[in-house]
Parts: C-alpha cells; structure tokens; sequence
C-alpha cells in the first residue's frame, strides 16, 4: 500500500475542474430545478478548492431547439451568478454528443458561438469514440476554431491511441478529457508533448469503466513522465466521486507528493480558459500552499 506523501489541506490548493459533466443523461427538470442543480454543483466544486469551474454541458437533454437558448442562458446565469457569490470563476465547454451525429453537432456548435460572449469557451465531444470517431465532427470543431472556441473533446479512454492521433489531426483539439490510452503509443504520446496538447484525466472514471482493472495500472504518473501536460477531473461526481478524491487518490494511491499534485493543479489553471488574472492568482495561491508550513 502506497505510503502517504504530503499533510497539506487538499481543499486549500487552488485549481481548476476542467472535466465534469454537468447533467449528463439526467430526465428533463424544470428551470428550477436546473438553477438549482448548477448552483450546487458550482457550491461543491467551491468546497473542493476550486477556483475556475468549467463543466461540460449540452442543452439539448432539455427539450427541442426551440427550448435552447433559454436553457443555456439559465445554466450560465445561475453558474455565473452562484461563482460570483462564491468568489470563483464560471464557464461552460458546450458537449457534443457523438452517437447525435455530426448533424445536431453542427446546430450545438452554431448554439456554442451565439454565446461566446456570455460564458461558452469551449468545445467538447462525449460519447462512445469506438462507435462514432472522430472524423465526421471535424466540420463542427472548425467552426468552433474560426470562432476562438478552445476545442476539447474527449477521447483515448473507451479507443485506443489512434482516437488520440485523430482528435488533434482531424478535429485540433488543445485540450482533451481522458486521453490516457496515448500511453500505449510513444509516437502519440510524444504528440502530446511536441503540440502541447493537455490531458483533463479522471481517474476513478478509468477504473469504474474497466479502462484499468486497478491502480497501480493507471498510465498518469508515466505521462507525466514523458512530459504530457495533465490535470484531473471528476467525470461524472454522482458516479465517481468529487474532484478533491481524485487528488486525494493520486495522493494516497499513487504516491504523489505535494510538489506533483500542485503541479496537476496548476497545469489544470494554465490550460483552462480562465481570465488571466484569475490564473495568476491562483498560480501564486499554489505556491503559498507549497510554502505554507
């Protein structure tokens, strides 16, 4: 069993939450009922240390087209509003779903861009790669590009390293959620590096879904090594667990040290598109912790 390597307060290391789906494939609520839910995942996310939440959400679990618009403005309004009085920052990664098809992808992404300025700064991809790759949504992603959306789609978890390839040569993607099985591939994990392409990694997710039968399998710590820049995420907090047990995993399971985790963190700040301010903030913040006795 891994030994404990650092005492300091997990809850005081600012960082961002770059991967969690905000409703995933909840029934329709009332708008209610979705204020409230953004509200307390914005409050959870707050009590984790976090500093720049940025979830992925897609209004289209809500109801028709028509329906939209609204639906996002509510989200933003009440993750907005609820950041604020918690005095960190909020934002949205607009989700596209794969097995939709590139159809609706193109309508959500069109969505994404008439709300760059109210709180959207990216864009995503879920679903099952293995069934729908990545190649068909390329359309979508460019848009999103000419638009200065950050694109971030998931990939490398349910497929293997060539899904990793093609989301940066197909669809450019900066910024991916998952992504661990590059590791299976040195040509593509030095891709990662030599582009620059950051990895948001859930852990617990990974060895829910049999990606990993245990962890002291799990790829992160020799990404890491290679140079791949990494953050960590929740997924899915109502199946996985909250951002805090995945640093608190890393920390006891895979041996971290306070040095290491900070530096999860800080690349989960310097990857997000958080305001730069915010950043620097935060960065500082990361080097109090370090330096705090």
């Amino acid at each position: 069993m891994a030994l404990v390597t650092g005492i300091r307060d997990l809850r005081r290391l600012p960082k961002a939450e770059l991967h969690l789906h905000l409703a995933g494939a909840m029934r329709a609520r009332t708008p209610g009922d979705l204020d409230r839910l953004v509200r307390g995942a914005v409050a959870d996310a707050a009590a984790d240390g976090v500093v720049w939440f940025q979830p992925h959400f897609s209004p289209h679990v809500q109801g028709g087209p028509e329906t939209w618009d609204a639906v996002l403005e509510l989200v933003l309004a009440a993750g907005l509003d609820e950041a604020g009085r918690r005095g960190i920052g909020f934002g949205l990664t607009m989700a596209l779903p794969r097995h939709e098809g590139p159809e609706l992808a193109g309508e959500l992404t069109r969505l994404a861009v008439r709300h760059v300025a109210q709180g959207v700064f990216a864009l995503g991809l879920e679903g099952d790669e293995a069934a729908f790759p990545n190649g068909p949504f390329a359309p979508a992603f460019t848009a999103a590009r000419e638009a200065g959306l950050t694109l971030a789609p998931h990939a490398g978890e349910l497929s293997g390293p060539e899904s990793v390839r093609d989301a940066i040569d197909l669809l450019g993607a900066t910024r991916l959620a998952h992504g661990v099985r590059a590791v299976e591939d040195p040509t593509v994990v030095g891709l990662l590096v030599s582009r620059g392409v950051s990895l948001d990694i859930a852990i617990s997710s990974n060895l829910s879904r049999g990606v990993y039968r245990e962890l002291a399998e799990h790829p992160l710590p020799a990404l890491l090594d290679a140079g791949v820049r990494c953050s960590l995420g929740a997924d899915d907090a109502t199946l996985f667990g909250p951002l805090l047990g995945e640093y608190e995993l890393a920390r006891s399971g895979l041996g971290f040290t306070d040095e290491r985790l900070a530096g999860l963190a800080r690349t989960s700040l310097e990857t997000s598109d958080a305001p730069a301010e915010l950043v620097a903030d935060a960065v500082a913040g990361i080097e109090s912790w370090l330096t705090a006795p």
